[in-house]
């Protein structure tokens, strides 16, 4: 990084001098090394973004219990989560994630009210989908690896307290 890779107008009025801005660069360089930008962070959001429907509640993520967590070396450990649950104005959904040894994750799902709802689980290249059972349970048997993102349909059959799809943030597997 250089003085020339600073935002338009940092340096270009006093109190800033060249040393002032050494400074911001070598703490911008200090905060890269020892909390980096996560590396799939970019790619999930872009994801997610891609099923923006104005008309949608978008389920905001209210609950995760995290498995494996620890650190190595310095750095952030890994964390896979086993239990996240979404909530909207008018739904709520718990998802159960289950990693399988070829790679992919199976998902259960419960969401509330649910019965009759249609599940979408957007992936990489395509999209996935279930129905709920009466009592809204659903489950995708082997989810690839990459971002995922749940959007929840209502149908004719569905519970007329959730108006409209619901879609939950973008998540790694």
């Amino acid at each position: 990084m250089t003085a020339h890779d600073l935002p338009e107008g940092i340096g270009e009025t006093d109190p800033l001098d060249e040393r002032d801005l050494q400074i911001l660069i070598e703490l911008a360089e200090v905060h890269e090394l020892l909390d980096p930008v996560p590396p799939l962070l970019a790619e999930v959001v872009l994801f997610g973004l891609g099923a923006h429907d104005s008309d949608a509640e978008l389920a905001r993520l209210v609950e995760s219990e995290m498995v494996g967590a620890g650190s190595r070396g310095g750095t952030r450990g890994v964390e896979h989560a086993r239990t996240v649950t979404f909530s909207s104005d008018h739904l709520t959904v718990m998802v159960t994630l289950q990693p399988r040894r070829d790679g992919s994750t199976r998902i259960d799902g419960w969401a509330a009210p649910g019965g009759a709802l249609r599940a979408e689980l957007r992936v990489a290249g395509g999209s996935l989908e279930a129905a709920c059972d009466a009592s809204g349970r659903f489950a995708f048997e082997s989810v690839p690896a990459g971002p995922t993102q749940l959007v929840l349909h209502p149908t004719t059959e569905s519970d007329p307290s959730v108006p409209a799809m619901v879609i939950t943030p973008a998540v790694n597997l």
